[in-house]
Order: C-alpha cells, then sequence, then structure tokens
C-alpha cells in the first residue's frame, strides 16, 4: 500500500510539473495582452475679424477640434490608432491606421496619417504655438491621407529620417472612401536631418526638403484664420500639381526659430501655373521653457513650475510673417483674387500645464484690397488635451 501511495504520489507530481511547464510555456506565448488608451483633444475659439475700410466687425466662435480617439497596440510591434474629428457637428477621420513597427528598418503603415508635407504640417496642433499653421500649409488641401505609409527617424543615428506616402483623395468625412483611383493619388516624400540635436542643453537645427505630386483640385484658403473669408484660385486645362518644400527649424534653450519656404507648380497643357510661399516665425519663452524636437517635428511644451505645484506655468510670445505670391498667368484667370497676400501674427501662449494652454493671436493680412483694406484679427483659444 505504502508503494502505491509513493507511485502515485509521483505521478501526480510529475504530471503537475508538465503541466506547470505547459503553462509557463503558454504564458510566456501568450503573455502580451492587447492594450488600449483614450485620447481627446479640445480647441474652443473666439474670432473677431474687421476690414480695415469697413464698420462692422464679424464676431464668432466656434469648436475648431473636438477630437476623440483610442490607440493602443494588438501585438508588440503592431499598432493601431482611430482618431475622428466632431467639430461642427460633423464626423470626420483623422488618424485611423494599423502599423507595424520593424525598430532600425522603420514603420509601414496602412490607414490615415497626417501626410509628411513639411515642418509645420508634423508638428500636431496640440503643440502648435500658434492658431492656425502657415498660409503656405494651404496649398495642400488636408493634413491627411488614407493609404500607404512609411517612416524611418533612425537613420545614421537618428539624426536622419526618411518618410514616403501614397494616399488617396477621397473625403475624410466619407472615411476617404474614392471610387475613381484611376485619377490618380497623391505621392509624398520627406528627408530631414539635424546639424545640432543636444538634448541636454535643448539645441536643435533641424535641416528638411519634402516633395508632393497629386491629381488636380482647385486651390482654397484663408489667412491664418479660420473663419473669415476665402482665396479660391482655378486653374484651365490642368491635370497635376507638383510641390518642392524646405524647412529649416531650431532651437537655442528658450528660443526658437522656424521658417519654410513652397513652390507649388500645377501643370497645364503648354505652360505651367506657379505659386510660391514662404513663412519665418521666432518663439521665445519668457519662463525658460523650450519646445521639444522628437522624430523631425516639434512637441509638447512642458511647463517647469505648473499650476497644479503652485507656480505660473509657462509663457510664450511669438511672431510670425507669412507671404504667398501667384504668378501673372495665374493672376490672369483669377482677376477677382489678390497676387500676392502678406500677413502678420503676433501671438502669446500661457501654458498651464503640459496638456491646457489659453492663446492670443493678433493677425494682420495685407492682400493689396485698397476698398476693403487690411484684414485685422483677435484670435483666442481655450485649449486642452488628454
Amino acid at each position: 500500500m505504502r508503494n502505491y501511495k509513493i507511485i502515485l504520489l509521483s505521478f501526480v507530481l510529475i504530471n503537475f510539473g508538465a503541466i506547470s511547464v505547459h503553462a509557463q510555456d503558454q504564458s510566456n506565448k501568450e503573455s502580451f495582452k492587447p492594450t488600449l488608451k483614450v485620447n481627446g483633444r479640445i480647441q474652443y475659439d473666439f474670432e473677431f475679424l474687421k476690414r480695415a475700410e469697413t464698420e462692422d466687425w464679424f464676431n464668432g466662435n466656434e469648436f475648431r477640434r473636438l477630437h476623440l480617439s483610442v490607440a493602443g497596440k494588438v501585438a508588440k510591434k503592431i499598432k493601431y490608432k482611430v482618431e475622428t474629428d466632431f467639430a461642427h457637428g460633423e464626423i470626420g477621420f483623422r488618424d485611423v491606421y494599423i502599423k507595424y513597427t520593424a525598430g532600425k528598418y522603420g514603420n509601414f503603415t496602412l490607414g490615415s496619417i497626417a501626410e509628411p508635407t513639411g515642418l509645420d504640417m508634423e508638428t500636431s496642433s496640440k503643440y502648435s504655438p500658434f492658431f492656425e499653421r502657415a498660409m503656405l500649409t494651404s496649398l495642400q488641401n488636408f493634413r491627411w491621407g488614407a493609404g500607404f505609409h512609411y517612416e524611418n527617424f533612425n537613420l545614421f543615428d537618428s539624426r536622419a529620417s526618411f518618410q514616403l506616402a501614397y494616399t488617396n483623395n477621397g473625403s475624410n468625412g466619407d472615411g476617404f472612401k474614392d471610387a475613381r483611383l484611376e485619377n490618380g493619388m497623391n505621392f509624398v516624400a520627406r528627408a530631414t536631418g539635424t546639424l545640432i540635436n543636444n538634448k541636454e542643453k535643448h539645441q536643435v537645427v533641424h535641416l528638411g526638403v519634402n516633395y508632393d505630386n497629386r491629381p488636380y483640385q482647385d486651390l482654397s484658403f484663408r489667412p491664418e484664420n479660420h473663419m473669415g473669408s476665402k482665396y479660391s484660385y482655378t486653374f484651365d486645362d490642368t491635370d497635376g500639381r507638383s510641390d518642392l518644400g524646405f524647412e529649416l527649424g531650431t532651437t537655442f534653450e528658450s528660443i526658437s526659430f522656424q521658417g519654410e519656404y513652397k513652390s507649388q507648380t500645377y501643370a497645364a497643357t503648354h505652360k505651367d501655373y506657379k505659386i510660391d510661399s514662404y513663412y519665418a516665425f521666432a518663439s521665445y519663452f519668457l519662463t525658460g521653457e523650450h519646445r521639444p524636437y522628437k522624430h523631425a517635428a516639434f512637441g509638447r511644451v512642458k511647463p517647469q513650475n505648473d499650476i497644479d505645484n503652485g507656480g505660473l506655468g509657462a509663457i510664450e510670445v511669438l511672431a510670425r510673417y507669412s507671404n504667398t505670391t501667384v504668378s501673372q498667368d495665374v493672376l490672369a484667370m483669377n482677376s477677382a483674387n489678390p497676387e500676392k497676400i502678406n500677413t502678420i501674427s503676433i501671438g502669446l501662449n500661457w501654458y498651464l500645464n503640459a496638456h491646457a494652454r489659453f492663446m492670443y493671436n493678433y493677425v494682420l493680412s495685407d492682400d493689396g484690397d485698397e476698398i476693403l483694406g487690411d484684414l485685422t484679427g483677435h484670435l483666442f483659444r481655450f485649449q486642452l488635451d488628454f
């Protein structure tokens, strides 16, 4: 009987050990659990606009952006994100993608993300120092494109990057549905490098070049406000357009400079129509902070003493000059629109903490209209993200 008990106990222990090893193997194989994080963004704006030679002010307010998203991983190297914008009571897709991260070989993405068309476009609206991006970015009808994207920020010891996109022209409000891909798609490429990137001293010198080629679309934009009137340009006998852009961005502790130049060409049968745009801005943190730089773009400002810890937060002052000029051929077809638009924006940002800030922009835009005069704007925003 004793021998029987010993044999039975040995059998149980052996099987328990086998089960434990098997369970451990299974645990190792299934150790990764999908993750999920909820994010959001609110930008609530007030705009007061007036032409110099008119009496009435335009007074308006809007939710400029109202984003809600979920993001996470379903495997160690497979990420996802679904982000929608509910501003103006409509639903529009923003970041909606499946991404495979291949380490030193870069990231491969299917879906919708921001097209890599320049430094201002690559910097999220959460971190953009001004209300609206520079006029130069309006040459691109929409920031996002759905299709195939590739990015690698690890080149030459992370001192250089390369981004590529092949996207469609579908409406984001219809889920980027495009039933006529035979009309063409967008090809976008961007290469950047840093001459200086000293994280300890907060010193960066960024250089970049970008190129894109797209099917024809009319050009429509506002001069760095979102609720005023648009300028609209059309082009005869044109089947495509292309952009070539150059970027410069620097930070030296609390001082930051940034600028871009972009030349846009509309290819017609007998001639090419040209539009040239550029901007330059400078910012300075009175409270000693800096604009952080990562992945060929600028990121989240973190106050040294935020309001949660009894501090004032961060105070930033900044100024920008923008210019867009069309060729005489373009002007001949669009005589009701200006040949040249110059815009000056002066801003003040108060970062309560890393996720909430108040913004004020004074905008002065000169389009050469002697009847209506210059456009003046006072813009106020409260912004938070989570």
